[in-house]
């Protein structure tokens, strides 16, 4: 089946409760993110027993609000788009990925998903061999972009194809604004003597971005290339906690079905289609394993 046809039987009731947008699930999911957050900061200024598993905890939570940061630039964790907007802004500082950049770069590859020389994703290589799948899994390569992306806004205009020209303005002036808010923080803390940020901000990102590169080389990496959203894009069938804590995002197949979805219908979205899957893996270790071993294998 084609992702078109499945879409075309929904009924129009269907369509209208899979995409009603709800606050509530949301601020929930907040709460108790905040909650876990709290305990983590707490445990590391502390210095508990067991702190590189604390520092590796609060990486994880960290990761997580990349999933938080997909789904604002979707407009639908909230009913406000303001809201969304602002949640997506402060996602973005604390991940060093500006919001405005990210949401063109994004839809751009929900337009165009893995269509060669379209999809912006694609710009970038997957690994071939196990070498650079662990350069890749390291996030250097990440930290690296995300850097220079940051700096050539110091000097010269945002120009990306999929960036509106009415929109490269704003896109650079929030990346200048980071800059200078991480340069102040950096400052501060010099002047202080305090490396509390170090420890609860980027160390565990360090330590947290492995686990990220891992949960998104499954979204795509060996679909098919071409329009059909079924065959092109692949659903992860992980744990309830790994859901929870990403979003609800390994239902990725869904997701890019009908983009409009908020993350708390996509447990009933996967019911109505989970028929109709055409990529799917048990699990991210299983997903990963399985690379590895094609890579070796090569």
């Amino acid at each position: 089946m084609e992702h078109r046809v499945f879409l075309q039987a929904l009924s129009r009731e269907q369509r209208r409760s899979l995409t009603e947008r709800d606050n509530h699930p949301a601020v929930l999911r907040l709460i108790v993110l905040c909650g876990c957050f709290s305990v983590c900061v707490i445990a590391i200024i502390l210095r508990m027993p067991f702190l590189p598993l604390w520092l590796i905890a609060q990486g994880l939570l960290l990761i997580s609000l990349f999933h938080l940061m997909h789904e604002c630039v979707h407009d639908t964790v909230f009913k406000q788009r303001w809201l969304n907007r602002l949640v997506a802004h402060v996602c973005g500082f604390v991940l060093f990925l500006p919001a405005i950049w990210f949401r063109h770069f994004h839809h751009a590859h929900h337009r165009f998903t893995q269509q060669v020389d379209k999809d912006p994703e694609l710009s970038a290589d997957k690994p071939s061999s196990l070498f650079q799948w662990l350069i890749h899994i390291s996030g250097l390569m990440v930290w690296r972009n995300a850097l220079l992306l940051l700096l050539k806004a110091l000097y010269q205009p945002v120009c990306e194809p999929y960036l509106k020209v009415k929109y490269r303005g704003s896109a650079r002036l929030e990346m200048i604004l980071m800059l200078g808010a991480y340069t102040l923080i950096l400052f501060v803390s010099f002047v202080l003597g305090s490396t509390l940020l170090l420890y609860i901000w980027i160390i565990p990102l360090l330590l947290g971005q492995p686990f990220l590169r891992l949960y998104l080389l499954a979204e795509h990496t060996g679909c098919e290339a071409g329009i059909n959203m079924l065959a092109n894009t692949r659903t992860v069938l992980t744990c309830s906690i790994v859901r929870w804590f990403t979003w609800n995002m390994p239902y990725h197949t869904e997701h890019h079905v009908y983009p409009s979805v908020p993350f708390h219908q996509l447990p009933r979205l996967h019911r109505l289609m989970h028929t109709h899957l055409l990529e799917v893996s048990n699990g991210y270790t299983e997903f990963n394993v399985r690379y590895v071993k094609q890579l070796t294998n090569n």
